[in-house]
């Protein structure tokens, strides 16, 4: 599944404005901006949830730690020069297949279950998120049980 979204971002992906990034860490970036994003939701990124970032971004796309730092920088200056999530979502959702807009929102709540606290802003834009993807409620659901159930 994610060979498939690396291929899809990789081939549809070229934000003029992202900076300081090469074509091939596309997806890696935009997947990083909105973990970042919902890490950031509740004021403040919690150590745990840069842990869980980097173990995403290490397990799913196989990077090595000193590029994962790298894309983790950019995500941040994007995500200060980011207007809205639509910018990050506007593709994927003309994009993707369904179970991949799952898979993309199942990994943005094990960030905000990182910190075994789930904040009502996490959960809003984990939600507003999963409605500009169109992911309905019983997917956006089994989604936030599967990352708690990943916690274990």
């Amino acid at each position: 599944m994610f060979n498939s979204l690396t291929e899809f971002f990789g081939q549809h992906l070229g934000y003029g404005e992202i900076e300081n990034s090469s074509r091939a860490h596309t997806l890696e970036l935009c997947a990083a901006v909105l973990m970042l994003e919902i890490a950031l939701a509740d004021s403040g990124i919690d150590e745990d949830e840069i842990k869980v970032i980097e173990k995403t971004m290490s397990l799913n796309f196989h990077l090595a730690q000193d590029e994962i730092q790298d894309i983790i920088e950019t995500a941040r200056v994007e995500v200060n020069h980011a207007i809205s999530l639509h910018d990050f979502t506007r593709t994927v959702n003309d994009e993707l297949n369904a179970e991949e807009k799952v898979t993309v929102i199942e990994l943005l709540w094990r960030v905000a279950v990182a910190d075994n606290v789930i904040d009502k802003y996490e959960e809003y834009f984990i939600r507003k998120i999963a409605d500009l993807l169109y992911v309905s409620h019983a997917n956006y659901i089994k989604a936030k049980h599967r990352a708690a159930e990943s916690l274990d």
